[in-house]
């Protein structure tokens, strides 16, 4: 396989990990606001 290959598969590789990091923060962070400010509960 050619170099040209393997650097664009490096390439989205780094993308994917990317978008799952951000995927998994944005996750964490909601939780935390969720847990922080609870839903009132109503009457």
């Amino acid at each position: 396989m050619s170099v040209d290959f393997y650097k664009a598969l490096e390439i989205s590789g780094i993308g994917l990990a990317g978008v799952f990091i951000f995927m998994a923060i944005f996750y964490l962070v909601s939780t935390l606001i969720d847990k922080m400010f609870p839903p009132e509960e109503e009457q």
